[in-house]
């Protein structure tokens, strides 16, 4: 009677230890599959950062120019209004750039 129940215990522990490695089987596949899942999600979101910032550089570079664009067209102005006026006060642009000029020595030869 005693083997009986012993092979009757073996044979427990048999199909237990079978169900067990079906089981760790299972656990191995939904890892792998999770794991694949997460790598696929985290390649979409690295995607998607990518487009984000890609979309505000172009957008920073778009204001930059602009306003590159905007300072070229002032500084253009300011030359244009200063030739304009040389051209309308000849004398008086001269005499002011003379005193200018003089003023700018003077305070140069002071520092030396």
């Amino acid at each position: 009677m005693a083997q009986a129940d012993l092979e009757r215990e073996l044979s427990t522990l048999k199909k237990e230890l079978s169900k067990l490695q079906s089981d760790m089987g299972k656990l191995a596949e939904d890892s792998s599959s999770a794991a694949k899942q997460a790598a696929s999600t985290a390649q979409e979101a690295a995607a998607a950062a990518y487009e984000k910032l890609e979309k505000e550089a172009q957008k920073l570079f778009a204001s930059a120019k602009s306003a590159g664009e905007g300072a070229v067209k002032t500084g253009e102005e300011a030359v244009a209004g200063v030739e304009r006026t040389i051209k309308e006060h000849p004398l008086a642009s001269a005499a002011v750039a003379l005193g200018a000029g003089f003023v700018l020595g003077s305070l140069l030869s002071r520092r030396s």
